[in-house]
Parts: structure tokens; sequence; C-alpha cells
């Protein structure tokens, strides 16, 4: 009996130590998807909250060399080419309805690897009843990419568009 006893006692406790290690591992994979779908969750409230602030797809910021008299848009473009010594351009403003508000902020950041600095904000004045304006003389000194922001006087954003501005 005794030489059972070593035989299989051997076998047994490791029968019992794979069992323990399976059900254990089982117990991991299931935290595993717990904490995978609130990653998930969260990752989908960031998008949401990203969301509000960024232009929608309805409501857009675009950039032009000039917005002539007569309502044409003159080199519609993301990246422009300014001397050294600095260059301007039109930010224009396009909505899916009517603005609703009688004026408006629009602020140019400058993007980096550090984050954003923000450069200038302007207030215009704007017609409520309208859905299309254009912002002229957006004025740039150095090259790099760019944000301008079209902000309601409350706060809330209407439209972001990006931009990248090299020198001659």
């Amino acid at each position: 009996m005794q030489n059972f006893t070593k035989r299989f006692g051997f076998l047994f406790a490791l029968i019992i130590s794979i069992s323990l290690l399976y059900s254990c591992g089982s117990k991991k994979e299931s935290t595993g998807e717990k904490e995978d779908t609130k990653k998930e969750e969260t990752k989908k409230e960031e998008v949401k909250k990203e969301s509000t602030t960024t232009s929608s797809a309805s409501n857009q910021v675009y950039f032009v060399e000039e917005y002539t008299k007569d309502g044409q848009e003159v080199g519609k473009s993301d990246k422009f080419f300014i001397s050294s010594k600095g260059g301007y351009l039109t930010a224009m403003l396009k909505t899916s309805q009517p603005i609703g508000v009688g004026s408006v902020d629009v602020r140019l950041e400058r993007e980096s690897l550090d984050g954003s600095e923000i450069i200038d904000t302007q207030p215009y004045d704007v017609s409520p009843e309208k859905n299309y304006f254009f912002f002229d003389k957006v004025t740039f000194y150095k090259s790099g990419d760019y944000k301008v922001t079209v902000f309601k006087k409350d706060g809330t954003p209407i439209a972001t568009g990006k931009v990248r501005i090299e020198f001659k």
C-alpha cells in the first residue's frame, strides 16, 4: 500500500495542480473579458465626448486663399504656402442649418507634439439665419499644423477645420 501511495501520490498531486491551474485560468479569462468590455465602453464614451468638441459631419470649416466679392472661393486647400514674414487665409464655415446666433469666436491654435497653443481668438458678427460664412484674413506667422474652431459665444463649438502652413 505504501508503494502504491508513493507512485500514485505524485500523479494525484499533479492532477490536482493541473485542475487548479485550469480553473484559475478560466476565472482569469472571464475577468479579462469583463475588463475588455469595460475598456471598450470607456473608449466609446471618450469618442462621444470627442465628437461633441469637434465639427459634426454636417458642419465644416475649410480654407481658401480668397473669397471674392461675387461669392467665389479661390484656391480651396488644406495646405498653403506663405512667406517667412507671414500670410493670411480665409476660413469658410458651412453649417447644415442656420447658425442661430449673432456673433461667434474664431480660435486659431497651433498644434505640436507637446499639445496645442492658442494663437488668437477673434470675434465676428454673423447673421443668425444664414448657414454659410467667411472669416477673412486669418493670419499665420509660423509654419506648422493649425486648427481653426468656430465657437458660439457660450463656448459651444460649431465646427473645426485643420490646415497645414509651410514657408515658400
